[in-house]
């Protein structure tokens, strides 16, 4: 049976926020977890068990996703961020976080440690979105996949709030020393040979963003990396922690 998880919905002014508060852990950051365009809390559900039993975590859907409610307020990653930054305060979750993103989420959390560094502990990127995406690699599909792409962006949002998303963090082209995790899924089979190398090279870039990262590859997961292989993504997750247990050793790069 599949295990059900009990969340609530929170005012955070104008609107409410569904989220999921698991785990009762004291001794680590409270684990924040941003989805992929569209998706909503359940997409977490195959990490959630394991998390949860090392450690506070807090999963949410934006607004206008489930049964979060939306109004006139923009859907780029500046209101996400803020509409976030609002939902942990209600929440009572206290800062430093350590925040995942994966995919649309990753620019959320990447802008959060932008803009907040103070309040985030560190971060980990899942096969997540770079501002390029749209120059180099959408163009560089094959002509079905590229409809497929762009469609998606009418599920949450419009295209011109994504496009809006990535130039909000184009501005934003460092994370200093703080430690980041940058997992791709290695296995995509929708892309070409020019966009797959165009994708590999913004992972890259994104784990170029500290001086204090980790990227690593998985060979055996696409782009929904934590549903794929959970266990691995577990496993970052764990390596992070220890991180922050031992400040003055920095994460070793993968080789």
């Amino acid at each position: 049976m599949t295990k059900q998880w009990i969340g609530q919905c929170i005012d955070i002014g104008g609107i409410q926020l569904y989220f999921e508060e698991l785990g009762e852990s004291k001794e680590s950051p409270v684990i924040v977890f941003d989805s992929g365009n569209g998706w909503r809390t359940k997409s977490w559900n195959p990490i959630k068990a394991e998390v949860s039993a090392f450690s506070r975590m807090l999963v949410y859907n934006r607004a206008g996703l489930g049964k979060s409610t939306i109004d006139d307020r923009p859907r780029h990653s500046l209101q996400n961020v803020e509409n976030l930054r609002l939902l942990l305060q209600k929440a009572n979750a206290k800062p430093p976080y350590i925040l995942v993103g994966h995919s649309f989420g990753g620019l959320n959390v990447r802008l959060y440690a932008s803009l907040y560094p103070e309040e985030v502990a560190g971060v980990l990127l899942l096969d997540a979105c770079h501002e390029d995406q749209n120059k180099l690699m959408a163009p560089a599909l094959s002509p079905p996949n590229q409809k497929q792409y762009f469609r998606q962006f009418a599920v949450e949002g419009t295209l011109a709030d994504f496009e809006e998303s990535l130039e909000q963090v184009r501005k934003h082209k460092t994370l200093g020393d703080m430690p980041l995790t940058v997992v791709t899924g290695g296995n995509q089979p929708v892309h070409t040979p020019e966009s797959w190398a165009h994708w590999m090279d913004f992972q890259k870039d994104l784990a170029a963003l500290s001086s204090n990262s980790r990227h690593v590859v998985l060979e055996n997961a696409g782009h929904a990396v934590h549903i794929d292989n959970p266990q691995a993504v577990i496993e970052e997750i764990h390596k992070m922690l220890e991180t922050l247990k031992r400040p003055a050793e920095p994460l070793l790069k993968e080789k």
